[in-house]
């Protein structure tokens, strides 16, 4: 092979190499794209279908609607069903914050010195609700009063109980009471949880301890 041949040679292998490397890209298939991530699917829908509250994790307030507001003693709500005591009266909800209220009378008469029974319903867990009634209760040093909670099966349902006494400034919309008692229960429906928050002198929610436990050990699904 003379030496125009080599030199033709060489030529032609670097033309073919640049063609190669000068190919068109647009023919060759595209990197594939990172996926999206798949969404967390959405939070589990409490039992009874109740919506859950993203804030808190717990369940969505249910409307005074939902409640039996009439002024018979069994107050039905959130699929359960509560009797009052005879002596205690059954009132109007103050607000539309309270599915059902009553109210227990003192022996002496002193509408001021009358216990109140307020039923509602909000977010959170039992001892979210636990810890904020407590922090609504101060001991002489100003600290929140904490409990020693009971937890008992009442009529199919779990229902916890707590009381505090000391100085009840309860949600600060009213003047502090000194020597005051809240006693509370938590139910726990297939719709959320149904607070029972009873309040007063601690002399007159002794008195009415009695009517309470019975109450408490009326509790039935409606």
């Amino acid at each position: 092979m003379n030496k125009h041949t080599s030199l033709a040679s060489l030529v032609a292998v670097a033309s073919v190499l640049t063609l190669v490397a000068c190919e068109d890209k647009s023919a060759q298939p595209p990197l594939s794209e990172p996926k999206p991530a798949v969404p967390a699917s959405d939070a589990a829908t409490p039992p009874g279908g109740g919506a859950t509250n993203g804030a808190t994790g717990g369940v969505v307030p249910v409307s005074p609607e939902a409640a039996n507001v009439g002024t018979g003693k069994t107050i039905t709500a959130m699929g359960v069903s509560v009797t009052l005591p005879d002596a205690w009266k059954r009132n109007p909800p103050a607000n539309q914050m309270r599915l059902a209220e009553a109210s227990v009378p003192d022996a002496s008469g002193d509408a001021a010195k009358d216990c109140l029974v307020v039923f509602s319903t909000a977010g959170g867990s039992v001892q979210d609700n636990i810890t904020r009634w407590a922090g609504q209760v101060r001991d002489a040093q100003g600290q929140p009063v904490a409990g020693t909670p009971a937890t008992k099966q009442v009529g199919g349902a779990n229902v916890t109980t707590v009381e505090m006494t000391g100085t009840f400034a309860g949600m600060g919309d009213t003047p502090p009471k000194e020597n005051w008692t809240l006693r509370g229960a938590i139910i726990e429906t297939s719709q959320g949880l149904l607070f029972i928050k009873m309040t007063g002198p601690a002399e007159g929610m002794a008195a009415a301890l009695p009517g309470f436990n019975t109450m408490i050990d009326s509790v039935k699904k409606s």
